[in-house]
């Protein structure tokens, strides 16, 4: 702890604005950093106080006391907390903040933590996953890009084929002394084939690229989770922070309908189907938009398949916090021309979610007073076994025992004791 002793020593000599004396601070990384922050914060014209009130509103919670450590040296701040301190000073000194100065402020945090990385080792990785996540993302953009510009390649390349056959057909029609531009065609047409073959070949390997970088970004989001739980469990001060790259789920859902109906146009259903599973699985939040978003394209098919592998894949807590979203129904007419609300969810949900989950989907539907779930699925499980649906009625669910009902229950009790008897 060399660098707090002489940290310490120096509390005394301080300036008028309660800062201690840059000079006495000790070489090194620290007094770079701190330099660094202090210039932002003179070019700003805030007061701490004003700064850390502005912090507090971009969702970085400081005391006026801890920004003052940061200022002179006794404490490192996060590298989010660097990130957004700097674009705050450069918005009051009435600029923008450049990239590249950012970085720079990032990499003078970034010695500190790499020179004091045996004493801070959680810090330093925490800052190590939270650039290797940029720099995925920056690449994954990248790739994105890329694979857009092949599809237009692809698009065009696909015309002038179309275009090129359509020529060589009326040539071939007319026949007579138009060999030689017979021969030019078909040359353009051979070219242009091959080009789609390469470029749909490149867009397989693209697209598998795209996969692997999100399930790269999954891996690190899981360690950056993992790290920060770390840092709150060893007496970590600060609040645990939202990633700086966040997914945008609307984009997200966009790419998801292109995806799906390219394979389903491509013939290759069961990649499609893959798809709608991982959805279901590791990012069920998005259903309800996915499901309207199929909805909007007029891809019904695919709505359903969602909801199908939803209630297949999903436990029975999920599915009660998807279908309290009001996402799933739409208002119809009855014949007396009233409107009523039809769902979507519940009656997929009584036909094809194994009992176990339906028995929590039931239970977290009565702790929730969800009424309307429970009469749906009241409704629509019936054709569901008679032994499965009489434990859904003693676990609560609202169904009333007709005389078909009790019919049922007469066979049920035979083949009950039958079993027995065998």
């Amino acid at each position: 702890m060399p660098v707090v002793r002489e940290l310490n020593a120096g509390r005394a000599k301080r300036g008028p604005d309660g800062l201690a004396v840059l000079d006495h601070l000790p070489e090194g990384p620290r007094r770079a950093l701190v330099a660094r922050l202090r210039m932002l914060r003179e070019a700003s014209g805030l007061t701490n106080e004003e700064l850390v009130e502005r912090l507090s509103k971009e969702g970085v919670t400081l005391s006026a006391s801890r920004l003052s450590k940061f200022l002179n040296g006794h404490e490192v701040p996060s590298r989010a907390q660097v990130t957004v301190l700097h674009r705050l000073c450069d918005a009051a000194a009435g600029g923008e903040s450049a990239p590249e100065a950012v970085k720079e402020t990032q990499r003078l945090l970034y010695a500190v933590l790499d020179a004091e990385r045996s004493a801070k080792p959680l810090r330093a990785k925490e800052f190590d996953l939270a650039e290797t996540r940029e720099q995925l993302e920056q690449l994954r953009v990248r790739t994105a890009a890329d694979l857009s510009a092949m599809r237009d390649e692809l698009e065009r390349e696909r015309t002038l084929r179309r275009q090129a056959e359509e020529a060589l057909g009326r040539l071939v029609t007319a026949a007579g002394d138009h060999a030689r531009e017979i021969g030019e065609i078909a040359a353009e047409r051979d070219a242009a084939r091959q080009r789609i073959v390469e470029l749909e070949e490149q867009i397989r390997q693209h697209e598998a690229m795209l996969r692997l970088h999100d399930d790269d970004a999954r891996h690190l989001d899981e360690m950056a989770a993992a790290t920060a739980r770390e840092l709150v469990r060893y007496g970590s001060p600060e609040p645990v922070e939202v990633p700086e790259h966040t997914p945008d789920p609307t984009v997200r859902v966009k790419e998801l309908v292109a995806l799906v109906e390219r394979l389903r146009d491509e013939d290759r259903d069961e990649e499609a189907d893959q798809a709608l599973r991982r959805v279901c699985e590791e990012t069920p939040d998005l259903v309800p938009d996915l499901w309207q978003a199929f909805r909007t394209e007029n891809r019904r098919l695919d709505a359903e398949r969602l909801l199908v592998l939803t209630s297949m894949r999903c436990d029975g807590i999920t599915l009660c916090k998807l279908w309290r979203t009001r996402r799933f129904g739409f208002e119809v007419h009855d014949v007396l021309m009233r409107e009523r609300w039809v769902d979507d969810l519940v009656p997929v949900i009584a036909s094809h979610t194994p009992f176990d989950e339906l028995s929590r989907f039931v239970k977290a539907c009565r702790e929730r007073d969800e009424s309307d779930a429970l009469g749906i699925l009241a409704r629509s499980c019936r054709p569901r076994p008679f032994s499965e649906v009489s434990a859904l009625r003693a676990a609560g669910l609202p169904i009333r025992w007709s005389l078909y009902w009790r019919l049922r229950a007469v066979v049920h009790g035979r083949e009950t004791e039958h079993e027995r008897i065998l």
